[in-house]
Order: structure tokens, then sequence, then C-alpha cells
């Protein structure tokens, strides 16, 4: 093999690399084992999980799931470039081997192909995928570049991913919404991190987020404030659903978000990990749901 033609290998592999990162592969595995997860465990009600796995609509929902979501992570990087090199200039960098053209057809492509897989399992399914890829789409051009509801929406948006198996198992019911009200309170403070995290970038390019607007240490404040909120939230849950299992689950999510409350206070910290560990948590507590 040629020089040239190992270049030009080479050159393929970085590219695609480049495009899995701008999808954000990894937050989109994680969605769709969440999502198998809540699936076998909360929302089945076959006691043979070899027979619940042959329901092909569960697929083809998680499946629709991941390529609209990975189409959302498309054209949020896509409209946030600019900011994103100022945040994170070598991760930007290095997606942008991949054109601008490129990553817009390939989003047009995700939804397409995610919004035929849904409608090929029911009309309803098929309508619910058609105003999530929407929401994610009017997210991006218009809502993340408004204060408080940038973030509402980003962590909104996030806890929708699973309304899917929830609109077809038709299956909300008060611990369900006291659950993913308590993740949604997670990520709501998630999202406020990220706007600590991306002041410089936001005051370079003029964007409004809740850490512009109210200065760091008042963000600081109301990052402390929804945790404290969402410890009501947990206790509630766990008053209503005593399993012994949630007491384990909610007793370490506890513990590392008064570990959070204080860590935010320190110039740099691991915040983001333990951010990411709260989450999984979470995913491990849906077995018991």
């Amino acid at each position: 093999m040629s020089a040239k033609s190992i270049q030009k290998r080479d050159s393929v592999y970085l590219k695609i690399i480049a495009l899995l990162s701008s999808v954000r592969w990894k937050n989109v595995l994680f969605t769709a084992a969440a999502q198998y997860v809540a699936f076998l465990f909360a929302f089945n009600t076959k006691e043979n999980i070899l027979s619940s796995l042959a329901e092909i609509n569960v697929h083809l929902i998680i499946v629709s799931t991941a390529l609209i979501l990975a189409g959302g992570y498309i054209i949020n990087n896509f409209y946030d470039v600019e900011k994103d090199l100022i945040n994170r200039p070598h991760r930007t960098r290095f997606q942008n081997i991949v054109s601008r053209g490129f990553k817009l057809n390939f989003y047009l492509l995700l939804n397409f192909v995610g919004l035929s897989i849904a409608l090929y399992a029911s009309p309803g399914i098929f309508m619910f995928f058609l105003f999530y890829a929407f929401a994610l789409w009017f997210y991006s051009h218009k809502l993340s570049r408004m204060v408080l509801l940038s973030e509402l929406a980003a962590s909104f948006l996030t806890v929708f991913a699973f309304f899917g198996l929830v609109f077809y198992f038709k299956l909300f019911t008060l611990d369900f919404f006291l659950y993913g009200t308590s993740l949604f309170l997670v990520l709501f403070a998630r999202e406020i991190h990220k706007d600590i995290m991306s002041l410089k970038g936001d005051l370079v390019f003029g964007y409004r987020s809740i850490a512009t607007d109210i200065g760091l240490e008042p963000s600081k404040r109301l990052f402390q404030a929804i945790l404290l909120l969402s410890f009501i939230v947990d206790a509630v849950f766990i008053w209503l659903d005593t399993k012994p299992e949630f007491f384990y689950v909610f007793g370490a999510i506890a513990l590392l978000k008064m570990a959070m409350i204080f860590l935010i206070e320190k110039p740099a910290t691991s915040l983001r990990r333990i951010l990411q560990l709260v989450i999984l948590l979470f995913m491990i507590g849906i077995v018991w749901l």
C-alpha cells in the first residue's frame, strides 16, 4: 500500500472518530442502555426476559431514540461551534475536521432514519419522535440562547428520551414522576455547572446564560439550592416507595450530592465525574422501580 493510500485511510479513520465525538456516542449508548434497563426491570410485565426481548417495538423505540438523540448532539455542535472553540478548543478543532456541511447532511440522515423506524413501530410513536426531533432542533437553534429556558430545556430533553417507553407502555405513575423529577433536578444542576465552566466562552461571544446574567457566586448558590431541593423530592419518593434497595441507592446519591454542594466552591474540581456517577446510580435504581 502506497504512502498516499495510507494517508487517505488514516484521514478517513480520523473523520469517523471526529464524527462519533460530535454525536457524543458515549452519551447515546448510555441512554440506550438505561432504556433497556428500564424496559426489562421497570416496564416489563413478563416473567421471562427472553420473551420480553422479542417485543420488536421496544427495540425500534430505543434505536429511534439513539438516532434522533445523536442528531440532536450534532445540530447542537453545529450551532455552538464558535463558543466551543473557546471552552473546549482541542476537542472542537478535532471535531471540525469533518465539514459543517457533512454534519448537517448527517443530522438530516439520522433524523430521517430515526423517524422512519418510529413510523414502522406505530403512527403514535412516530408523532412522539417527530416532536422530540423538533424539540432538539428548536433547543439548539433558539432556546440554547435563552437564559434559564436553555438549562431547563436541556435537562427536560435528557429525561424526555425515556418518555418513548413510558408513552408506549402507558405507565406513568407517581413513582416514575418523582424519580424523573429527582433526576431532572440533578441534570438542571449539571447545566448550571456547565454554565459556570463555559462562562469565558459565553462572555467572549455574547451568549447569555445563568452564570453570565447573575454572576459566578450566585450561580454556585443556585447550584447548591437545586441539589438541596432534590433532597426533598428524594425523601418523598422513599416515603412512598420503601423498598430497602432505594435506601442504599439514594443514600449513595445523597453523599455524592453533599460532596458536590461543597466542591462547587473549589476552583478546579472533579464535579463533572461525580455528576456522571450520580446519573449512573439513577440508572441502577431503575431496576427496582
